[in-house]
């Protein structure tokens, strides 16, 4: 039988820990409205699903066999946090009072974007991918279906993941106008920023 409840206890301080894909997501609602936060919320979890079939399907053992794919994942995630990063800091220093109908447009125009960056953030994340590839394992029994005990570990995981994510995409829908102005923008652009910098280095530096 898999134990599903110390899969949450271990699984549920780690979603409710913020993170990157937390950071995304409110970053994106707060620039676009709850729907562009919500779109986030289905990318990055969209790249959890993809690391559960991997690890349903055996490319953990892959992973241990070419351990420079590690490295070469951790890369990646600390590249584009750092772009992510860099890129709310350069809105920070150009942000100026948009439209709101302008701002209804920009959202509907940016949904695949959201997309995008809420999947490449989990797909690039070296802690996702250890989750999957280390933590989640453990909880399956020796002599368990491994393809449909892993699924089901994912799914819960997603399931979880996803409530916080959506929860977060709320908050940030909801103070898309107060923060419209000019001078909270900006202070909110840079503050934006500099945690995703924090975070790229956290995962440089193997944090």
């Amino acid at each position: 039988m898999i134990p599903l409840g110390g899969f949450i206890a271990v699984t549920l301080p780690l979603v409710l820990t913020p993170g990157a894909s937390t950071a995304v997501v409110l970053r994106n609602s707060l620039a676009g409205g709850t729907r562009a936060g919500v779109v986030t919320a289905i990318g990055v979890n969209s790249g959890s699903v993809c690391y559960g079939l991997l690890s349903a399907f055996g490319f953990a053992l892959a992973l241990r066999r070419w351990p420079s794919a590690w490295v070469a994942l951790r890369a990646g995630g600390v590249a584009y946090m750092g772009w992510l990063g860099l890129n709310s800091i350069r809105r920070a220093c150009s942000a100026t009072r948009p439209d709101t109908a302008r701002l209804g447009l920009a959202t509907d125009r940016g949904l695949l974007r959201s997309l995008y960056e809420g999947f490449a953030t989990n797909a690039l994340n070296p802690t996702i991918a250890t989750f999957y590839f280390v933590i989640l394992p453990q909880f399956i029994p020796r002599g368990a279906p491994v393809v449909a005990s892993a699924l089901l570990l994912t799914a819960t995981h997603v399931t979880l993941a996803a409530t916080w994510h959506v929860a977060w995409a709320a908050a940030g829908g909801t103070l898309t106008r107060t923060l419209a102005a000019p001078r909270p923008r900006r202070i909110l652009e840079a503050l934006t920023g500099v945690a995703l910098l924090a975070l790229a280095i956290r995962m440089a530096t193997g944090g």
